[in-house]
């Protein structure tokens, strides 16, 4: 049985495009949870216009609005599938999307998720396209390089420094399920939370296919802002992950934590350059080059910003 789960919000606008795309897969998907958060359009009309045809298709509403993280977990835990999909409203699945993952889960039963890659698509569904960086893959996402159309192991050690792969960019098992639901927690995206946990038993893969379109619009849940307060929330936002990473590790996985020095380390970098990058300190980040750390974190460029940034308060 293969479930999708769908947290959705104010959806109106690209809610049909998605569910066209699911609902026309060369591998039928057996149920679609559909969670409200408390939409204030026509989101969930939408959804029940698509009910009357398709039965798979099951709407659930929220009497208040829980946020997309609680959103979510409530959309995972209602499904009923060996196979759950996790689904964004906005993107757009190509028609081979559930059968080229079901087909690569079936032939190797050590993965717990697999996560595909993407192409991007504009707010009018135009195609588009970035610049590859040497040593990436995924659109640049992933700091490694990998070839087209091969399926690699991504490690635990990997996602304790930056998360590489979009929710609605995977597929999970029934195990992994198990794992999120049991350890779920609002500190850490639903996404990066699944590869930690999952990754940490050696279960997490990517397979460099596209196999959907992300949508990029203004409307994106996770958005940027704008100007100088714009590149102080990126700048800062790379060391709030790691903090909020070996926060988790150390709520899950206690014992681990205090056997290994690499993880208190990375915990009191973070929040050692927190502290820098708020308080505009040149000499505290010139002392954090040192520290290989900050090179696991950001790259040559980025941390001569860091210092730019700093010097023109």
């Amino acid at each position: 049985m293969i479930s999708v789960a769908m947290a959705l919000y104010n959806g109106e606008r690209y809610l049909e495009t998605q569910l066209e795309s699911i609902l026309k897969q060369t591998s039928a998907v057996d149920e679609i949870i559909i969670v409200d958060d408390c939409s204030t359009d026509q989101s969930a009309e939408i959804v029940r216009r698509y009910q009357k045809k398709y039965p798979c298709i099951k709407l659930y509403h929220n009497e208040i609005n829980l946020g997309y993280k609680r959103n979510f977990r409530k959309a995972v835990e209602l499904c009923q599938g060996d196979l759950v999909f996790l689904c964004d409203q906005d993107d757009f699945w190509l028609p081979d999307k559930v059968q080229v993952m079901s087909s690569v889960m079936e032939t190797h039963p050590e993965i717990l998720v697999l996560a595909s890659s993407f192409e991007f698509m504009n707010a009018d569904g135009e195609v588009y396209s970035v610049r590859s960086r040497k040593g990436m893959s995924n659109n640049n996402l992933y700091l490694k390089p990998v070839e087209k159309n091969n399926l690699v192991a991504v490690t635990f050690h990997e996602f304790c420094s930056h998360n590489y792969f979009q929710g609605c960019s995977m597929a999970l098992t029934k195990k992994a399920v198990r794992m999120y639901l049991e350890h779920w927690d609002d500190c850490l995206p639903h996404d990066w939370l699944i590869a930690l946990l999952t990754s940490h038993d050696a279960g997490f893969f990517f397979l460099n296919k596209p196999l959907f379109y992300y949508r990029t619009h203004s409307q994106n849940t996770i958005g940027v802002p704008r100007g100088r307060k714009g590149e102080e929330w990126v700048r800062l936002k790379f060391a709030e992950d790691l903090r909020d990473t070996m926060t988790t590790v150390k709520e899950i996985w206690p014992d681990e934590f205090e056997k290994d020095v690499l993880y208190q380390k990375r915990l009191d970098f973070a929040k050692e350059h927190i502290l820098a990058l708020q308080d505009r300190s040149f000499w505290r980040l010139i002392r954090q080059n040192w520290n290989p750390i900050y090179a696991e974190l950001k790259s040559v460029r980025a941390r001569f910003m860091d210092l730019v940034f700093v010097l023109f308060k």
